[in-house]
């Protein structure tokens, strides 16, 4: 009794160790990484553009900005479409294997056009909203306070302004309508407070109609499927609502029911190949997939059991031998397993290889040696050949010499002859003229 009573306090001991270890590793799971601080004025910069877009498209824009990629892609199918309506665009677009906030900026032609020009923008604002959620909306916040207090940001016909205690919500008027605006950033907020980092300007196209301090776009007629992201602006977070996207009903934005969705999670696989700058690692995967996804994870997995469904055929049809390949040899070798013969073959032919490489240094050492040998002949020829150039060279300019040498002597010996000429002339005219006077 004593020995198993020693049994049982050892096993709930052991057990109660386990369970303490495994609680440890959740919570270091479960606990939270600390929040890095953005830089306030570049964040200012970054999103004076966007921050007075209603809620529903501003979602969409800083999630699909965590997947740059996928933006460009969306950007050029977009150019390759033109003559599809939002609608048509929109329901064609499901078919992508996209992220669905991409896939919702499908009807904005020119504002994918926009974001995949500006690439950098784009990158620094979806690695600042994975660095830190939070700090990017209370950004967002002051932004609208900054241009509400202006009296910049009003009620309209296109869009309507609400606040809940301290923050402010914007969205369409209409039922199943969403207008873009444009606004000249160095007005709408007043003075800029960042001297160095001066907001971010984008030019409106002109085809837009200009009201209220704002350039507004025509009317984008989309349907509900649209309206499926937004934010709990109290806790300072995006929320998505996967259920909401098929609905075809008639919608008008209700935050009350928008702020219930579920929290955003990022999906690393519409992430593609782009590398994350902040040091983001996904721990969490994103629970929102296109259709398309999951269709091409079962073809995928088809397709492996079909190849090794053929390598075991392959394999059965010769049981006596085994392929293995290597990395430095393109072709594969076959080895016979269960005989004692074959792996005499097999001493064999690597005494044969090791034979044939010897042999093959000692060729490409004499080989050497020989060339070794021609460039020094070659090195003497050209040598001797130089050195009796060089001789007949001077010999020749020793010649020039003595002619030229020559010359100048004849040229001085008639020279004086001349000279004594003219005097001997001069001496005889001047006696004949003494003669001639009377």
């Amino acid at each position: 009794m004593a020995k198993t009573a020693k049994y049982i306090i050892i096993y709930i001991a052991m057990i109660s160790l386990f369970t303490a270890i495994t609680a440890q590793f959740a919570n270091a799971e479960t606990q939270e990484k600390p929040t890095i601080e953005l830089h306030q004025a570049k964040l200012d910069q970054m999103l004076a553009p966007i921050a007075l877009y209603p809620d529903s498209l501003l979602s969409h824009i800083l999630i699909a900005a965590t997947y740059p990629l996928e933006v460009v892609q969306a950007a050029r199918w977009r150019q390759e479409h033109r003559n599809l309506s939002e609608q048509q665009a929109l329901d064609l677009a499901e078919e992508q294997d996209w992220d669905p906030s991409v896939i919702a900026l499908t009807p904005f032609t020119e504002l994918l056009e926009r974001m995949s020009k500006d690439l950098d923008w784009l990158q620094n604002l979806g690695d600042a909203f994975l660095t830190n959620e939070a700090q990017v909306l209370d950004s967002v916040q002051t932004l609208r306070s900054r241009a509400y207090v202006k009296g910049n940001l009003q009620d309209n016909q296109y869009q309507n302004i609400e606040q809940e205690k301290d923050k402010i919500v914007i969205h369409s008027v209409e039922r199943e309508t969403v207008y873009v605006p444009y606004y000249d950033t160095r007005v709408v907020y007043g003075d800029w407070w960042w001297t160095v980092n001066q907001p971010i300007y984008w030019r409106s196209p002109r085809h837009y109609a200009y009201q209220s301090g704002f350039y507004w776009s025509p009317r984008f007629h989309i349907s509900s499927g649209f309206f499926f992201g937004g934010f709990r602006w109290s806790n300072s977070y995006v929320v998505i609502n996967h259920d909401y996207r098929y609905r075809r009903s008639n919608h008008r934005y209700n935050y009350s029911k928008v702020r219930e969705y579920p929290r955003w999670q990022h999906n690393s696989h519409h992430r593609r190949s782009v590398k994350y700058r902040s040091g983001h690692t996904n721990n969490h995967q994103r629970t929102i997939t296109s259709r398309n996804y999951e269709s091409q994870q079962n073809l995928n997995h088809r397709k492996q059991v079909i190849s090794r469904l053929k390598n075991q055929q392959s394999d059965n049809s010769a049981p006596g031998y085994k392929s293995k390949t290597y990395g430095n040899n393109k072709h594969d070798v076959y080895t016979k397993h269960k005989t004692s013969s074959h792996s005499k073959t097999i001493t064999a032919g690597k005494e044969q290889k090791r034979d044939n490489r010897i042999h093959k240094a000692q060729r490409s050492e004499q080989k050497i040696r020989k060339n070794e040998r021609a460039e020094i002949k070659t090195e003497k020829v050209r040598r001797a050949t130089s050195d009796s150039v060089r001789n007949k060279q001077v010999q020749s300019n020793r010649k020039v010499e003595r002619m030229s040498s020559s010359k100048q002597q004849q040229r001085s010996q008639s020279s004086a002859r001349r000279n004594t000429n003219s005097h001997s002339t001069s001496h005889s005219n001047r006696s004949k003229s003494k003669r001639v006077e009377p």
